[in-house]
């Protein structure tokens, strides 16, 4: 009788992903890859309450990767909860989560980001005003010129007047110019905003 060759076992196929997951509940689990994978789902499937639930894990996350997740998700939501669910941080301490919420929202549409950014503009904080400022210069709108114009001509602080300069000047804004001379008559002798102003005529002259 011949020998009878072992059959070899047969190879397993690689588990599939639980479809069953909750991305909702997966932001509460202790691992970090299971928050990231989270993140990342409800970046791509609409689920009521999404925005909400991302904000308030970014609140008390620590990993840097899953934070990145979150922050995507919100900006590739891009509704104006996502937008709103933002603003907040951009009165955190922590410099890092301050600038990455921003450029999220940048991110966004100009019709979703600016009226999240606009109420800003008459915060009491001149640093949230700023914010403000750089993220509504950052996007396509029509209305941008008037809103840097605005801040140019009535706020008092002279830092967030500078950020409006600095704003105007990279959007190639030339309608603002009659702006420009009265924020040079709003502070003479201001060797900064005689600075800011004349390199702001030179770069719209140059376009």
């Amino acid at each position: 009788m011949g020998l009878v060759k072992k059959r070899a076992a047969p190879e397993l196929a690689p588990a599939a992903p639980d479809s069953r997951r909750d991305p909702l509940a997966s932001l509460e689990d202790a691992d970090a890859a299971v928050r990231r994978d989270g993140a990342h789902a409800l970046g791509h499937v609409a689920l009521p309450g999404a925005e909400a639930a991302l904000a308030r894990r970014l609140q008390t996350e620590g990993d840097a990767g899953v934070r990145e997740a979150i922050l995507t998700a919100l900006a590739r939501i891009a509704t104006p909860d996502a937008a709103a669910a933002l603003v907040p941080f951009l009165d955190r301490e922590d410099a890092a989560l301050r600038n990455a919420a921003l450029e999220s929202l940048q991110q966004m549409p100009a019709e979703v980001a600016a009226p999240a950014l606009l109420p800003l503009l008459d915060h009491a904080d001149a640093d949230l005003r700023i914010f403000a400022v750089q993220g509504l210069g950052s996007i396509t709108h029509s209305g941008r010129a008037d809103w840097l114009a605005r801040v140019m001509e009535r706020d008092a602080d002279v830092n967030v007047c500078l950020a409006a300069v600095e704003a105007l000047a990279e959007a190639g804004s030339p309608e603002a110019l009659s702006s420009l001379e009265t924020l040079a008559r709003r502070f003479p002798g201001n060797a900064f905003v005689a600075f800011a102003v004349d390199a702001a005529r030179s770069s719209f002259q140059g376009r």
